[in-house]
């Protein structure tokens, strides 16, 4: 156990022995880290060798940052000190209620700026977030597939550092019939994250992810069909041979032209940002896409739809024109 001065602080007997008052006083919104009088109770807790010391303070750290989303409490946090032991917790397989806290103090602090993600980057998060997507607790996996998500949301550059840790096939094995949709959610947002940015990831690494977004295309659940349309809008925005590679599900296609028909906002522009990036193909693609009925959900839009939806309607009717072939514009106008 390490030595301090702290070791008989009232505030530290009362926080471990679960004193609510106590605790629930201290959970309030406060601005900064450094107004609170228990700081270094906290970094002591998170230093101590007691296991439960470590999750309770863990916790309170990670409550604190969850509360106040600051940037000024994220640099404070890493100030203290604290950052490369909620590292070393994510290797304690024995404790994964201790994994739990510190991937979600992690992940909080992974939001915040660039700066902010280098730091979890820099303590060599990455790789241990993704052994533990193997996890057997399904609240460490998910927390994990979340701080992977924000780590990979923040730029390319770590984006394609997640993706050197071969995080996309651990990842696409979340993707189960026994997965809880709160998991689901998650896990089809971080998906959507892999798929973004400019430049753009290595199309060869994130095709291996369409036939879960094939399948995913079929969700009832509005937040996930509005992730797996930015992952397919992002997918399908390149050369003829990644259209190809996107289109080639004669089922999953005919399916997105449905979708293109929800009557959510959050789902109909991702899903007509994908539609547009398809129709824009050579000659051949654009038919054949026609050809699956497009026509009549895009028509249906253009008449009936609010403002910026019918932009986006006119913007893939626009794609499918462009090549100028008389066929494409015969089905539009004739």
């Amino acid at each position: 156990m390490m030595n301090s001065p702290l070791e008989d602080s009232p505030f530290l007997e009362s926080f471990v022995k679960g004193d609510d008052s106590y605790r629930n006083s201290m959970f309030k919104l406060i601005p900064y880290l450094s107004e609170i009088e228990s700081l270094p109770e906290m970094i002591f807790g998170v230093w101590s060798d007691d296991s439960s010391m470590q999750l309770e303070f863990t916790t309170y750290f990670q409550k604190l940052l969850s509360i106040g989303q600051t940037q000024s409490s994220y640099i404070e946090v890493i100030q203290s000190g604290v950052v490369p032991r909620f590292v070393e917790f994510l290797a304690r397989d024995d404790y994964p209620q201790l994994q739990f806290e510190a991937a979600w103090a992690l992940t909080n602090i992974a939001s915040g700026t660039s700066k902010n993600t280098k730091v979890v980057i820099d303590y060599g998060s990455v790789p241990i977030f993704i052994k533990l997507l193997s996890s057997p607790s399904d609240d460490v996996r998910e927390q994990d597939v979340w701080g992977l998500g924000n780590i990979a949301s923040d730029s390319p550059k770590y984006r394609d550092l997640v993706f050197g840790h071969g995080a996309l096939v651990s990842l696409l094995a979340q993707f189960n019939e026994h997965v809880k949709l709160s998991m689901l959610r998650n896990v089809t947002w971080t998906l959507s994250n892999f798929c973004r940015g400019k430049p753009q990831p290595q199309f060869d690494q994130t095709k291996a992810s369409l036939p879960t977004l094939a399948h995913l295309i079929h969700s009832n659940d509005e937040i996930v069909l509005t992730d797996t349309c930015w992952a397919l809008s992002y997918l399908s925005n390149g050369t003829n041979d990644k259209i190809q590679d996107v289109i080639k599900d004669v089922s999953y296609c005919l399916h997105l032209f449905f979708v293109s028909s929800h009557s959510s906002l959050s789902v109909l522009i991702p899903a007509l940002r994908t539609v547009g990036n398809i129709v824009i193909g050579d000659d051949i693609q654009t038919l054949a896409v026609i050809e699956a009925g497009i026509t009549a959900p895009l028509v249906h839009l253009l008449k009936n739809a609010e403002f910026e939806i019918k932009k986006e309607a006119a913007w893939a009717i626009s794609n499918s024109t462009s090549g100028g072939n008389m066929p494409s514009y015969q089905v539009w106008f004739l």
